[in-house]
């Protein structure tokens, strides 16, 4: 009975040890499993038509408020904006930043990526790929109607809009807080969390009080493909050819500034860094949530009209 003891204790029981550390160590740093790719064409399909399968999407996945549809809005300029909303939001995310630039001749499409403005459960059968294939009825309803193309990303947005501008015909790319450093270290565990819980409820944040906008959790195997997008976007970023303007609160308590000023600094594209020196300024830069927004929207018109937009 000793031996067998001495047998599990020194023999068995460290190999099963192993074995699960190894485990873990593989899940934690297992490559994004996609590759993204140029959107198909769509340059012949009535824009009417692409808005409306956009909206058909979002009404069967149970999207029943009308401020989380994509919106598309003509404007008098020949020059479209593509709006990205972040992880577990919606387009009311950013649909004042839209508001303002449609009131200044632009033609905007709010989009809404997949498994948003509805319900979180959603999130969990969806993957970055899906996220992103989900933006090209957006990106050729402006495609189709303006001749010149710019994105505009918050957060995941941020990581989308880069990756829209990887692989498609645009002009440039704004870049408010995105993703590209969470700041919370448990964050990098998801891949092992997810096979133990479904979501987890979010902590008290400035969006508590808009949960018919914002999901009140998120979920886990979402934030697994979250981190696959952060990683893929960053495996690929001299892919990046097209002008940037980038926005972060150095107060930012969702994302690590820092890797925003890291990206800025890889990447050789014409570009500008705006970083915000404000306790008052948080992670959401789009909306009312930042008391400074006036200023970012005049300063995203001033790039705009300065990268050679049509007036």
């Amino acid at each position: 009975m000793a031996n067998k003891k001495v047998i599990l204790r020194w023999f068995i029981l460290p190999w099963v040890l192993f074995a699960i550390i190894f485990g873990m160590v593989l899940l934690m740093n297992k490559k994004p499993p996609y590759r993204l790719d140029r959107y198909p064409d769509l340059k012949n399909v009535d824009i009417a038509e692409l808005v409306s399968i956009d909206k058909k999407r979002a009404l069967s996945e149970g999207v029943s408020n009308s401020r989380n549809m994509p919106e598309f809005k003509k404007g008098e300029r020949n020059v479209g904006i593509l709006l990205i909303h972040g992880f577990t939001a919606s387009p009311f995310e950013m649909s004042e930043l839209g508001e303002y630039l449609n009131s200044k001749g632009f033609t905007i499409y709010n989009s809404r990526v997949v498994g948003h403005g509805s319900k979180s459960v959603y999130l969990d059968k969806l993957t970055y790929r899906d996220w992103y294939d989900s933006l090209k009825y957006g990106y050729f309803t402006l495609k189709n109607s303006c001749k010149k193309l710019f994105v505009i990303g918050q957060s995941m947005g941020g990581l989308l809009a880069l990756n829209v501008a990887y692989y498609n015909d645009l002009d440039g790319v704004v870049l408010l807080s995105p993703a590209l450093d969470i700041l919370d270290s448990r964050f990098d565990f998801v891949p092992i969390a997810q096979y133990f819980v479904n979501s987890i409820e979010k902590e008290y944040s400035d969006t508590s009080n808009l949960k018919e906008y914002y999901y009140g959790e998120r979920s886990v195997k979402g934030m697994v493909h979250l981190k696959y997008l952060i990683e893929y976007t960053w495996e690929h970023k001299d892919l990046l050819k097209k002008p940037i303007l980038l926005f972060h609160s150095k107060f930012d308590d969702v994302v690590n500034y820092r890797g925003s000023v890291k990206f800025y600094n890889e990447v050789s594209v014409p570009k500008e860094l705006v970083l915000i020196d404000d306790p008052k300024v948080k992670h959401i830069l789009s909306s009312s949530l930042n008391p400074r927004k006036e200023e970012i929207y005049k300063k995203i018109l001033d790039w705009l009209e300065a990268n050679d937009v049509e007036k």
